[in-house]
């Protein structure tokens, strides 16, 4: 008897760790399978068009938002995110736990929607140290690094939306925190499959 996969949904301001945080998660976790979200934004070196993100011009993105193919799209920026429905589903079904990396306007769709999930708030351990690691990555101006520096303060504000909040000093720290969440989520009784037809009929 096998149940559906456990949407797992993780948001985190811009220089928090958790596309890092993520890659570990998915190491630790071998049923787990990314929801791999689409985006306009550019490519950053080291990433891979399919793996980190479906990479698509705004025309495609505009196309595939008219013909409802998202659960849920969010404008960050100047730039566009969105999750497939046909991901989502696909790997749910064959019972694959799923990774949903989202920002805090995603969030809020699938909460208004009442998506069954997890939802995991990864934070910095403060707004410098935020700072830093943003400008640790050389990719952007100083403009755009305190434009998202702002945004971050307002999604932070955010966290009641959110099941948990985790503070991102280590990354193998916050990778077990999260394991243990999804290991007690997985032990509710709303979730519970039973393992025989005999302990199904006695629970009736």
């Amino acid at each position: 008897m096998k149940s559906e996969g456990l949407p797992i949904i993780i948001s985190a301001p811009s220089g928090t760790g958790k596309t890092t945080t993520c890659k570990v998660l998915k190491k630790r976790m071998s049923n787990l399978k990314i929801a791999t979200s689409h985006t306009t934004r550019k490519i950053r070196e080291g990433e891979w068009d399919g793996v980190d993100y479906h990479f698509i011009s705004k025309e495609e993105f505009e196309s595939k938002k008219n013909k409802k193919e998202f659960l849920e799209w969010a404008q960050v920026h100047t730039e566009f995110y969105g999750t497939s429905l046909e991901a989502i589903a696909k790997h749910q079904q064959a019972g694959f736990d799923i990774l949903l990396e989202l920002d805090v306007q995603g969030v809020a769709s699938l909460r208004n929607m009442d998506f069954k999930g997890i939802f995991i708030l990864i934070l910095p351990p403060s707004i410098e140290e935020m700072g830093n690691r943003l400008r640790k990555r050389g990719t952007e101006t100083e403009e755009s690094i305190e434009r998202r520096l702002n945004t971050g303060k307002q999604e932070i504000k955010s966290y009641q939306k959110y099941d948990y909040v985790i503070t991102n000093n280590e990354v193998e720290e916050t990778v077990e925190s999260i394991l243990a969440i999804v290991r007690a989520e997985k032990s509710r009784v709303a979730r519970y499959v039973p393992t025989s037809d005999d302990i199904k009929e006695l629970l009736g």
